[in-house]
């Protein structure tokens, strides 16, 4: 199908329709666009510090009305992910934010505070609120030989002056301190592109996934089999395609551009 026969928009945030505080120009017009003909528009997004309820008042500011059906998440995938392999009972020791932990408590998992009350589990997240203790901990059940699960790779989070560590920087510092490596749920593994359209009910071919990183979003998009578009606006290079091997389906400065090819007749 082509571009324009897209029913099902999912959209990354961070880097992709805004940054920081500022909405990029065409979002907006471009979810009008989408509701008009009919179709979705789903974000989607890797950023595990934060829950959904923060999104939509995020989403509030900038003039967009979302709901909890509208969001996608690492965290969603990764409780999926969680509650399918792991024992009800199992607990987990939680690198992340206060707003991670409480969205695994509401879903049912059993959390751990410290490396002495045990864990079988070492969840990374993105975690603004990091301590040394937390990787300490991390490291301690880590080398106990307790399984290692990251909501995602993502090495650096776009914000106004520049990028912050992300989930993906930590986990190279854990590895170089114990040598290991985590299981990653969310992009670029499928998993979210596939519970968004489980949500909705549109097929791999009415499905496009927008975003500004190759080896995250785009290569979601890829493992899920749908189309992809790849925005300059955010962390993203046209260098990076090289790089990191992957192509996108189509390529564009930004959300406006997407919505002018959109439009044509």
């Amino acid at each position: 199908m082509s571009l324009k026969e897209k029913k099902l928009f999912l959209l990354d945030m961070d880097g992709t329709i805004y940054l920081s505080d500022t909405l990029f120009d065409g979002t907006l017009d471009l979810l009008a666009y989408i509701k008009r003909i009919g179709g979705r528009a789903i974000f989607l997004t890797n950023n595990s510090s934060r829950g959904t309820d923060k999104y939509i008042e995020r989403m509030k500011g900038f003039g967009i009305d979302a709901g909890p059906g509208d969001f996608v998440t690492s965290t969603d995938a990764t409780i999926r992910y969680l509650k399918e392999k792991y024992d009800p009972q199992t607990r987990y020791y939680v690198c992340g934010t206060a707003s991670l932990k409480a969205q695994l408590s509401e879903a049912g998992l059993t959390l751990s505070e410290s490396a002495e009350e045990g864990a079988e589990v070492v969840l990374l997240g993105y975690d603004t609120e990091l301590t040394y203790q937390k990787l300490e901990d991390c490291c301690i059940l880590l080398n106990r030989g307790a399984d290692y699960v990251a909501t995602h790779p993502d090495l650096v989070c776009p914000v106004w002056y520049g990028s912050a560590p992300d989930c993906g920087s930590i986990i190279q510092v854990l590895e170089i301190a114990t040598g290991r490596q985590p299981l990653v749920i969310g992009k670029p593994k499928p998993a979210m592109v596939e519970l968004a359209m489980e949500k909705t009910g549109f097929g791999p071919e009415q499905t496009v996934v927008i975003g500004d990183r190759l080896y995250t979003d785009i290569a979601c998009g890829a493992g899920a089999g749908v189309d992809t578009i790849f925005v300059l606006s955010g962390e993203g290079v046209m260098s990076d395609i090289e790089k990191f091997g992957i192509q996108p389906t189509y390529i564009y400065q930004g959300i406006r551009d997407v919505l002018s090819d959109l439009e044509k007749e």
